[in-house]
């Protein structure tokens, strides 16, 4: 009976020790926590496009945060704009932000654009259960991007689209989206559809990233997408990548042309960018675009 009793009690025991808490470094379960706000793009002395406003407009809704130390990259993740973020790190670091955008205008495909230049923040001193606040951030475009094209819609001295008779410029200051005026596709209500390309082709031999920023404004469908062959010997054909839906106002999205230009046209490096506004309802329809660049490495 003693025998029993002794092996309860120590069972007893053990299962106490089991339940005790775990002794812990209270400061390093309390996160800091850092709060970025926005971005905005500027100019740069080795910009190539700066003479328009329209250069400079911009959707970066997101940020991806790393944390630099002297041992290690941390990656903490990619966040919607604005943020504030739990750290569980503390000490002198490095505070890395890289614009994100949504690419195709998807939320689920927000990732950091490429053709930005980084925020750092140096020498910052994570404390836990304390806030860094990290006002809006300036970021240029980066010396490695090349734009395939541009076309502000400021003044057509050769109409930049083909053929010449269906894009106008509209100089409405309560509609322009940037500077002075922007490119405007009408069509009466009897018409069922207007296709239209950029009159030049654009030619790209980095057959890497390969994205179109374009701002616009449309009552009725509009589609982006590309005119080109499979093979120097082969026919021109025409393909949609995006369909955007009527909105209320300028919306600036960033379409990725890369996929397309992959699987149906083989990375062939002369195309034209092709665009398709449809009247489904017979209405006045009513198409602005502005501030196009078609950016790759």
């Amino acid at each position: 009976m003693k025998t029993t009793r002794i092996l309860i009690l120590g069972l007893f025991a053990a299962l106490g020790t089991l339940l005790m808490p775990a002794c812990t470094d209270d400061s390093a379960s309390v996160p800091s926590f850092v709060e970025v706000t926005a971005f905005k793009v500027v100019d740069s002395p080795s910009s190539s496009v700066s003479r328009y406003e329209g250069c400079f407009t911009s959707d970066i809704n997101a940020v991806e945060i790393t944390v630099k130390t002297p041992t290690e990259n941390a990656l903490i993740g990619v966040f919607e704009l604005p943020c504030r973020v739990p750290i569980l790190k503390e000490g002198k670091c490095d505070i890395v932000l890289k614009p994100a955008i949504k690419l195709n205008g998807i939320s689920a495909t927000r990732s950091a654009y490429p053709f930005y230049t980084d925020a750092i923040i140096k020498n910052v001193n994570l404390v836990p259960d304390s806030v860094i606040v990290i006002d809006t951030q300036s970021v240029t475009y980066t010396n490695y991007v090349n734009f395939a094209w541009t076309e502000y819609c400021e003044r057509f001295v050769t109409n930049p689209f083909s053929p010449d008779t269906i894009v106008r410029l509209m100089t409405d200051k309560d509609s322009v989206r940037s500077d002075n005026a922007s490119a405007a596709i009408y069509m009466s209500p009897e018409q069922e559809s207007l296709e239209f390309t950029s009159r030049d082709s654009c030619v790209v031999y980095n057959n890497d990233a390969l994205i179109l920023e374009l701002d616009y404004w449309t009552n009725v469908p509009l589609e982006v997408g590309m005119k080109s062959k499979q093979t120097s010997a082969g026919i021109e054909e025409t393909y949609y990548s995006i369909y955007l839906y009527p909105n209320d106002g300028w919306e600036k999205i960033y379409i990725q042309l890369g996929r397309l230009w992959s699987t149906v046209f083989n990375y062939y490096d002369i195309f034209k960018i092709a665009f398709r506004v449809s009247n489904p309802d017979g209405i006045e329809a009513k198409t602005y675009i502005d501030n196009i660049k078609l950016t790759s490495y």
